[in-house]
């Protein structure tokens, strides 16, 4: 069984943010866990809602704690706390997400917004009307369980962990099948922006600098902004030199071709995004966001905060504030862990010395 990365692995972790684990799961452990899935999906609906309970059905999460993924991410990462949750992520069928591909980095708030430009304030890049959208005191969870501010002092406003974990259920190899996608090599820009916010003693996320918490669309309309302006600037560039190709008209995009039980390890700072499916089957993901063990936290491995699923571990999974000795502060390891994020790599320590230096 495979137990660590090989140097080109570690090579391509370090360059493009992501390396491809190719037949990681048993097939046997694929085929149980499509079956399990399958039988809850109606047969009828376009929309495929996945029961909750199964993103902690040992059937899925033994996906990852039962195969060589874990091994791995124990030699090239180091200890963390045991996976107990997952996100279940299906696209169905001939679903088009809208037509446009929803690039972020994970960790911030997205939840129902004003529908026109001029209801935010141009100022703040907030709703005019705040308390509407995001609660009396800024405490609204998002659609996807975000939240708007990690501490208290809201001197972060974006959640985090070390590594997110992709393992693909079906074949997902022609281009329009639902691919996992990202802006490749763009982890260590997205790490030079909170880096940037730090030392400018701003606010790490949005609403820091350069990086407006809504951004309007071509349309006019109101969207959550899960890049800093920076990264999608690049992203930009990168759309307008490239070529469109059929079924994927995005350049910018690198499509992750997966065979059902090959895994990919991200890092949380590469920015991604789901594609749309135009393929005849439903696209069957399973995603576990993990974070390196915080030496000090004595909420590490605790059930509330939902490790394997959620990215904002320093608070509770339903956004609960959780208790800390004094001697721990999360939100500025946190920051510091964004602003250095080979640092939770043990594994990689000796590559990323080498090539800093040359």
């Amino acid at each position: 069984m495979k137990t660590d990365l090989d140097q080109s692995e570690k090579t391509r972790l370090y360059e493009d943010g992501y390396v491809i684990i190719r037949n990681a799961i048993d097939a046997d452990a694929i085929a149980q866990a499509k079956s399990l899935i399958e039988s809850f999906l109606p047969k009828d609906e376009r929309r495929l809602l996945v029961p909750g309970k199964l993103a902690t059905d040992e059937r899925i999460t033994g996906l990852f704690t039962e195969s060589c993924v874990q091994q791995v991410l124990e030699t090239v990462m180091g200890p963390f706390p045991p996976v107990l949750s997952c996100q279940v992520a299906v696209t169905p069928p001939f679903n088009k997400l809208g037509g446009v591909p929803g690039t972020h980095v994970d960790g911030g708030w997205s939840g129902e917004l004003p529908e026109h430009a001029e209801e935010i304030d141009p100022q703040t890049n907030r709703p005019i009307e705040a308390e509407r959208y995001f609660g009396k005191n800024d405490e609204r969870r998002g659609a996807n369980d975000g939240l708007l501010w990690m501490d208290p002092e809201r001197t972060l406003s974006y959640g985090s962990y070390t590594t997110l974990v992709g393992i693909a259920l079906n074949d997902q190899l022609e281009l329009g099948n639902g691919q996992f996608a990202v802006l490749k090599g763009l982890h260590e820009e997205v790490e030079d922006c909170f880096r940037e916010q730090r030392d400018k003693g701003d606010i790490v996320g949005p609403e820091g600098y350069e990086w407006p918490r809504i951004r309007i669309d071509k349309a006019g309309r109101p969207y959550n902004n899960g890049l800093p302006n920076r990264i999608r600037k690049i992203a930009g560039e990168r759309a307008a030199k490239g070529a469109a190709i059929e079924s994927w008209p995005w350049p910018e995009l690198t499509p992750i071709n997966l065979h059902a039980g090959d895994a990919i390890i991200a890092l949380h700072s590469l920015p991604h995004t789901p594609t749309p499916n135009l393929g005849p089957n439903p696209r069957m993901n399973i995603y576990f966001r993990v974070r390196r063990l915080r030496e000090g936290n004595p909420n590490e491995g605790t059930r509330r905060v939902a490790h394997g699923v959620s990215d904002h571990p320093d608070r509770g999974y339903f956004g609960q504030f959780l208790e800390y000795p004094e001697h721990h502060n999360p939100w500025a390891t946190t920051k510091d862990a964004l602003c250095d994020h080979w640092s939770e790599w043990d594994g990689m320590q000796e590559l990323v010395a080498a090539r800093r230096q040359s």
